[in-house]
């Protein structure tokens, strides 16, 4: 897979905030100043994202540190076309602050969720945890950012994503929590109404904290439940209605640290998504998606299941 390495030095420094100079950023894309105790960090810039691309591109933009840091709070911003940014921490540490390539599967192995934010004009993170609970970066682990574009314009663009990050010195008093996906990829969305459902089995107990679903602007109503293995079932999150802009902007179930919902090996968490398509086209996988997704404690990593199989 070809990398390709930034050299400039903004580049590589990722944006850092002390820059005297201050960073570069692509043309109409004006984040707010870096607030007082955050770290800002810009990605490489992806040129001339095409009219009709959908890319995701992994982007390494930190290295190594010797100690373990809790994230307080995480903000940031894209530029026009984008649809997510997901900062991770990554055990793949061979690679040099600024490299950028399309993101494969071995990417998705050795990370742990630290944060993500939706596409443009979506400054909040996408993931607040509830009280109590918090995303680590651990010792020894670079940062990689996942930034995910999606060019419906008639004009090529060049892309960008800043994302700002409270970090305070690990603690065990802190409870960590990490990202579970169940992912369905064989669906078809096909002209008028379609569905469609993924199913994982659990391997091991999984305490949420929040869940949502996922799917794009052909959505029409999704929910994501635990059927029991005595077959009883429990909602998570039922979308009875679907509007274009939760892709961006996911509505979460949201359980307290205290009274999480929770799933015990054995039980299947399963996705039911079902689509309105009013083109003569049929749709599948990046166009659209269906994605059952929740953030568990204690945190042992991310842990995705696709259709059944898991990574």
């Amino acid at each position: 897979m070809r990398i390709m390495r930034f050299v400039a030095l903004g580049a590589l420094l990722a944006g850092c905030a002390t820059e005297e100079a201050g960073p570069h950023y692509v043309a109409n894309f004006h984040p707010p100043d870096v607030k007082p105790g955050y770290t800002r960090f810009l990605t490489p810039t992806m040129t001339n994202i095409a009219p009709g691309d959908n890319v995701e591109y992994c982007q390494w933009i930190a290295a190594p540190e010797a100690t373990a840091r809790d994230v307080l709070d995480l903000t940031g911003l894209q530029s026009a076309t984008g649809h997510h940014a997901v900062l991770y921490a990554t055990a793949d540490t061979n690679h040099a602050v600024g490299d950028t390539r399309i993101c494969t599967e071995q990417d998705t192995l050795p990370i742990a969720f630290v944060g993500a934010i939706g596409g443009e004009g979506t400054g909040m993170s996408a993931a607040r945890l509830p009280d109590g609970l918090f995303f680590r970066v651990p010792a020894g682990q670079a940062l990689m950012i996942n930034t995910h574009w999606l060019n419906a314009t008639d004009n090529a663009v060049d892309g960008q994503a800043v994302i700002d990050v409270k970090f305070a010195p690990a603690s065990d008093q802190r409870q960590t929590a990490d990202l579970f996906a169940n992912n369905g990829l064989k669906f078809q969305v096909t002209p008028g109404a379609s569905s469609y459902d993924a199913s994982c089995v659990l391997r091991d107990d999984l305490s949420f904290a929040m869940v949502t679903n996922h799917m794009h602007e052909r959505g029409y109503t999704a929910y994501t439940e635990v059927i029991h293995a005595d077959n009883t079932t429990e909602m998570l999150v039922a979308d009875s209605t679907w509007a274009g802009d939760q892709q961006f902007n996911p509505k979460y179930a949201v359980f307290s640290l205290a009274a999480p919902r929770v799933a015990h090996a054995g039980d299947t968490i399963h996705t039911h998504c079902e689509w309105q398509n009013s083109t003569a086209k049929t749709f599948t996988f990046p166009d659209e998606m269906c994605v059952g997704i929740g953030f568990y404690f204690p945190a042992r990593g991310q842990l995705s299941c696709t259709d059944g199989t898991w990574r």
